[in-house]
């Protein structure tokens, strides 16, 4: 975030816990607060007649809001906290002023903002073509990649909500990592044992949500210097 914008933001900034299963808004509550995480994972969640499913994940790499940025006042879906751990707290309403004073801000929220919407096509995609197995380590990575540690509580009934299955196959693809010394699994508490193992099982999704990833948070200058590498590199018409 630009120097001067941070400035004038941070007398309203408030740090606050981010607890497990905590629902921070539901769909179509009012958005009263911005929430940045520093780590943790929030999920957010579609409600549908036959239950819930997740439909995109966010950590410290984004931020919780994005609606006000698009016109919007109510969140789209709930927000629920997954993996614990803490956010800086900014009042909605000094969020919307900001980045309506700001181009620096507002381009660089809506930086996140496209990749938040990778993520979430990505995900339609994934859920439609690959097997249980594979978008089980995908969701791992990216909570692994998010919650600062290698250890998180996570029970397999709500790693079934967030996969949209039921919680027989959760049971039986845990166990199939765990017999492969990807994760261990006990009383509701999930470590990742083999980080490289697990990338090699998730389909080819997370890399590409990934590389979204890296993309948005690139230093600007080196970003621009790519985009004309790109220019002079092209075939002329």
């Amino acid at each position: 975030m630009p120097a001067r914008e941070f400035a004038q933001l941070a007398p309203y900034l408030e740090v606050v816990p981010l607890t497990a299963r905590t629902v921070l808004v539901d769909s179509g509550g009012p958005l009263k607060f911005g929430y940045f995480p520093h780590a943790g994972v929030i999920c957010l969640m579609a409600e549908l007649s036959k239950g819930v499913a997740e439909t995109a994940t966010v950590g410290p790499e984004g931020f919780i809001g994005f609606e006000v940025l698009l016109g919007g006042s109510t969140a789209s879906q709930r927000v629920l906290v997954q993996v614990e751990g803490t956010a800086s707290r900014l009042p909605i309403e000094k969020l919307h002023a900001a980045v309506e004073e700001s181009t620096k801000l507002r381009t660089l929220l809506l930086g996140y903002v496209r990749y938040f919407m990778i993520q979430v096509l990505q995900s339609v995609a994934c859920n439609g073509l690959h097997v249980v197995r594979e978008r089980c380590a995908r969701w791992l990575l990216m909570a692994h990649d998010r919650a600062g540690t290698d250890s998180f509580a996570l029970t397999q009934e709500f790693l079934a909500d967030l996969l949209g299955i039921q919680r027989p196959s959760v049971t039986h693809v845990a166990r199939s990592l765990q017999a492969a010394g990807l994760i261990r699994y006990s009383w509701g508490r999930l470590t990742i044992t083999d980080r490289k193992g697990l990338e090699a099982a998730a389909c080819e999704c997370y890399g590409m949500v990934r590389k979204a990833l890296d993309e948005t948070l690139e230093p600007p200058a080196r970003a621009r210097r790519r985009a004309r590498r790109r220019v002079a590199d092209a075939p002329v018409a």
